[in-house]
C-alpha cells in the first residue's frame, strides 16, 4: 500500500473515531435531558444510530436542536421515529435498495439496514467504514455484495424550492400556485384519467341508441348480448378509473392539506411579535383554519366539475354527429349558465365579506366575554352584554341568511336551466324524429349527453359561495406567505458566540402605532456585565416594553439598543432570545409534565439540574409532594397549580437557563414578601458576577440591590442614575406628591 493510501486510511479512521466520540456525547445528553430514555434494547439501537447519523451528516448540529427534534410521548424509537427526527432537523430522506458495492461515495454518510438483519441498522460513514449501532462500535466493510435498504439524507434549502421568494420572483407565481407545481404529475394523471373516463362514458348513451335503433326497431335480438357485454366492460373499466382518480384526489387533498397547514402554522409562529400582538385571537385561529375550504375543494364535487369542463367538447362533438343542430341547445344553455354564474357571483362576493366581518366580530366578542367574565359580573353588565351579543348574533344571522339565499337562488335558477334544456332537446328532437332526420335512439342518447355536458355547469352554479370562499382562502394564504418572518428577514444576521452581558440604550424611543404617543422616549443607560438594573414607574409607562426590547420582541423606532456593542437589529432575534432568561408577569405553561415545561428554557437540562433549580426557588418540597413529582401532568386536562406555584416555577425556568442576561418583570408583592422573595434575592446576589439583570420592581429592598435605577414617567423623559442618587430622587418625588395631595 502506498504512503498516500495509508495516510488517507488513517485520516478516515481518525475522523470516524471523532464522530463516534461526538455521537456518544450526544447520546449521553439525550439520555439525561429527555423524559423518554428509550432504554428498551431495540429503541436504544435506533437512538444510537440516530446520534451517529446526525453527527456524521452535520458535525456542527447543536445538541439542543436534536433534543427538541426528538419524538414527543412516543412508546418506542424505531426507523419511523428516526426519519421523523431527521425531518424535524430539516432533512429530506429517500431510500434505495442496493448492494454495498453499488453505493455512490458522494452520497455518504447514510443509514444502512441489511436485508438479513433489519433490526441492526448501521451508519455508512465513509468508504470501508461502518458504525454498527447494536455494538456501538466501528467496523470494517463486510462483504461488499451484502444488500439492504439505504436511506440518504439531503438538507432542505428553502431558497431552492419552488415556493421560495427568489424562485417565485422569476416565475411570477404566487405561493399557492408555486406549491401546486409540486403536484403536476398527479394532476396530469387525474386529467388523463378524466379524458379516458369521458371516452368510456360514451358507451352508455351509444348502447341505448343502438338498442332502440337496431334491436327494438329492426328486431335484431341476436346482437343484444354483444352490446350488453360491451356496455358491461365499459362500466367496469369506468369504475376502475374512477376509483384510481378518487384515490389520487384524496391523496392530493390530504398531502396539500398537511403541507399548507404546517406551513401556515410555521409562518405564524415565526412572524415578528408585532404582527401577532396586533392581530386578534379569532383572526389568528381563522388563518390556521383557512386551508380547510381549499382541502375540501380538492376532495369535493366542485374540483371534479372543473376537471370535467375541458372534456365536454367530446360529448358536444358526439351530439353534433348524431343529432346535428340539436348541439345548439347545450351550447346556448352553457352560455346562459355562464351569465348566471357571473351575475350571482358578483352579489355573493359582497355578501361573503359582510358575513365574514359579522362572524369575526361575534367570535371576538365571545372570546372577550369568556376572558372577562368576572369583571362583567362584578360590574353588573350582564344585561348590557346580552343585548350586545344579541345584536351581533342578529347581524351575523342576517348576513348569513343573505349569503345562503343567494346560493339557493343560484341553485334554483341553475336547476331551471337544466329543466329548460331537457324540454328544448325533447321539443326540437321530436320534430326532427317526425321529420325523419333523427332516430328515437339518437334522441335518447342526445338527452343523456346533454345532461353530461351541462352537469359541470350546474355544479359550479350551485357552489358559487364555496368558490368565492376558496378564492379568498388562497389569497389569504398567499398574502401570509409573502410576509417576511424572523427566520427569513434575519437569515444572515450575526450570532454572538459568547455574550458577556453589556447592555446599552441610546436615546431609545418606541410607540405601538404610528398615530399614538411614544411609550418611551430618549431613554439612555448602560449596564455593564454583572450589573443589576431596577426599573420602576407607574402602570402604562413602558416597563414591560423595555424588557421586550432587550429580547428583540419590539424594535425601537428611535435610538439603538446594543448588546456587547452590537445593535440588536444586526443580531438574529431567535438566537438572542435563546441567550436571555425571562420571568414574565403572566406565566405560560402548556399541557405536559412539569419537567417538559421547565425544559422549554433549556432542553439539555438534566434531572439533577432541574432539582437544583427547584431548590434555588424554594419549591423542591412542593414538587416532591406532587403525585408524580417532576413528571406530574399540568396544563389543560392536567393538575391545576396555584398562581404562586406557577410564578415560582417560572423562576425555576429562568434559573435553569443559565443565561448571561436575566430579565424579571414585575411580580406580585405578596409573592416577594414570602420566602420566594428571599430565595430570589439570594439567587441574584449569588450569580451577580455571572449575569446582567434587569428587573421591574417597586420594592425598596430590590432597588437597594441595584447598581442603576430607571424611573419611567408617563409623558415625561425617563430618569436614570446610580442607586443612591435615584433613591433620593424617588423619596423627594414622594414628598412632593404627598404635599400636593
Amino acid at each position: 500500500m502506498s504512503r498516500a493510501a495509508i495516510k488517507t486510511n488513517n485520516t478516515i479512521k481518525s475522523a470516524a473515531s471523532q464522530q463516534k466520540e461526538a455521537a456518544a456525547a450526544l447520546r449521553d445528553v439525550l439520555i439525561q435531558s429527555t423524559a423518554q430514555k428509550f432504554s428498551e434494547p431495540q429503541s436504544a439501537i435506533w437512538r444510537d444510530a440516530l446520534c451517529m447519523l446526525v453527527t456524521a451528516v452535520n458535525p456542527r448540529c447543536k445538541k439542543f436542536k436534536v433534543s427538541e427534534a426528538m419524538p414527543y410521548n412516543a412508546p418506542a424509537f424505531d426507523l419511523t421515529a428516526l426519519l421523523d427526527v431527521m425531518a424535524n432537523l430539516g432533512y429530506y430522506a429517500r431510500s434505495e435498495h442496493m448492494a454495498l458495492e453499488d453505493v455512490d461515495e458522494r452520497l455518504l454518510p447514510c443509514l444502512f439496514i441489511p436485508d438479513d438483519a433489519p433490526d441492526r441498522p448501521c451508519v455508512f460513514l465513509a468508504p470501508g467504514r461502518l458504525f454498527c449501532s447494536h455494538r456501538r462500535a466501528l467496523a470494517r466493510m463486510p462483504d461488499r455484495t451484502v444488500a439492504g435498504t439505504f436511506w440518504f439524507f439531503e438538507l432542505y434549502q428553502e431558497d431552492k424550492s419552488q415556493t421560495s421568494k427568489n424562485i417565485r420572483a422569476g416565475t411570477g407565481f404566487k405561493w399557492f400556485r408555486a406549491l401546486a407545481t409540486r403536484f403536476r404529475g398527479t394532476l396530469w394523471c387525474v386529467l388523463l384519467a378524466g379524458f379516458v373516463l369521458n371516452m368510456i362514458a360514451l358507451a352508455a348513451p351509444l348502447f341505448i341508441m343502438l338498442v332502440y335503433d337496431r334491436v327494438l326497431s329492426a328486431g335484431a335480438a341476436d346482437i343484444l348480448p354483444m352490446l350488453a357485454a360491451g356496455a358491461a366492460m365499459g362500466a367496469g373499466l369506468e369504475w376502475m378509473l374512477r376509483t384510481v382518480r378518487s384515490r389520487n384526489l384524496s391523496w392530493l387533498a390530504g398531502r396539500m392539506g398537511n403541507i399548507v397547514s404546517n406551513r401556515i402554522f410555521e409562518q405564524l409562529i415565526h412572524l415578528a411579535p408585532g404582527y401577532i400582538e396586533r392581530a386578534s385571537v379569532p383572526s389568528q385561529v381563522a388563518r390556521i383554519k383557512t386551508f380547510e375550504s381549499v382541502r375540501d375543494f380538492f376532495s369535493g364535487p366542485v374540483f371534479l366539475s372543473l376537471l370535467e369542463l375541458p372534456f365536454i367538447i367530446i360529448a358536444l362533438s358526439v351530439i353534433a354527429v348524431i343529432a346535428g343542430p340539436l348541439v345548439l341547445v347545450p351550447l346556448g344553455m352553457a352560455f346562459l349558465y355562464g351569465f348566471l354564474f357571473v351575475a350571482v357571483w358578483r352579489r355573493v362576493r359582497v355578501s361573503i365579506r359582510s358575513a365574514a366581518k359579522a362572524g369575526s366580530a361575534r367570535q371576538q366578542f365571545l372570546l372577550e366575554t369568556v376572558n372577562k367574565m368576572e369583571p362583567i359580573r362584578s360590574s353588573d353588565l350582564t344585561a348590557a352584554w346580552q343585548r350586545k351579543f344579541r345584536d351581533l348574533s342578529a347581524r351575523e344571522a342576517v348576513t348569513s341568511y343573505r349569503l345562503v339565499w343567494l346560493g339557493v337562488v343560484g341553485e334554483t335558477l341553475a336547476h331551471g336551466l337544466t329543466v329548460l334544456s331537457a324540454v328544448a332537446v325533447i321539443g326540437f328532437g321530436v320534430g326532427m324524429v317526425w321529420g325523419g332526420t333523427l332516430t328515437t335512439g339518437a334522441l335518447v342518447a342526445t338527452m343523456i349527453l346533454v345532461w353530461r355536458v351541462l352537469s359541470p355547469f350546474y355544479s359550479l352554479c350551485t357552489m358559487i359561495p364555496r368558490l368565492d370562499q376558496l378564492r379568498n382562502s388562497v389569497r389569504q394564504v398567499d398574502r401570509l406567505m409573502d410576509i417576511d418572518t424572523e427566520l427569513t428577514a434575519h437569515r444572515h444576521a450575526a450570532r454572538l458566540s459568547n455574550i458577556k452581558g453589556r447592555i446599552s440604550f441610546v436615546n431609545v424611543g418606541i410607540r405601538y402605532t404610528m398615530d399614538s404617543d411614544p411609550i418611551l422616549a430618549a431613554l439612555s443607560f448602560e449596564a455593564m456585565p454583572g450589573d443589576i438594573v431596577a426599573v420602576t414607574g407607574s402602570n402604562g409607562t413602558g416597563k414591560t416594553s423595555l424588557l421586550k426590547m432587550v429580547k428583540g420582541m419590539y424594535i425601537p423606532q428611535a435610538g439603538s439598543i446594543r448588546i456587547d456593542g452590537f445593535d440588536i437589529r444586526q443580531l438574529d432575534p431567535l438566537d438572542l432570545r435563546r441567550r436571555i432568561a425571562y420571568i414574565p408577569q403572566e406565566t405560560s405553561f402548556f399541557h405536559g409534565t412539569i419537567a417538559e415545561n421547565l425544559r422549554f428554557a433549556n432542553p439539555l437540562a438534566t434531572d439533577r439540574e432541574l432539582e437544583m433549580a427547584l431548590g434555588q426557588a424554594g419549591v423542591f418540597d412542593d414538587i416532591s409532594r406532587l403525585p408524580a413529582g417532576l413528571n406530574t401532568i399540568i396544563g389543560h386536562g392536567g393538575l391545576s397549580l396555584s398562581s404562586s406555584l406557577e410564578l415560582r416555577l417560572a423562576m425555576v425556568r429562568a434559573y435553569i437557563h443559565d443565561a448571561p442576561i436575566l430579565l424579571i418583570d414585575e411580580l406580585p408583592n405578596s409573592l416577594l414578601s414570602e420566602q420566594a422573595g428571599q430565595f430570589m434575592r439570594d439567587n441574584l446576589l449569588r450569580h451577580k458576577k455571572d449575569r446582567t439583570t434587569i428587573l421591574v420592581t417597586h420594592r425598596e429592598d430590590f432597588m437597594n440591590m441595584a447598581d442603576t435605577i430607571i424611573v419611567l414617567r408617563r409623558g415625561l423623559p425617563p430618569q436614570t442614575g446610580p442607586r443612591q442618587f435615584m433613591l433620593n430622587e424617588i423619596k423627594k418625588q414622594q414628598v412632593v406628591n404627598q404635599a400636593a395631595s
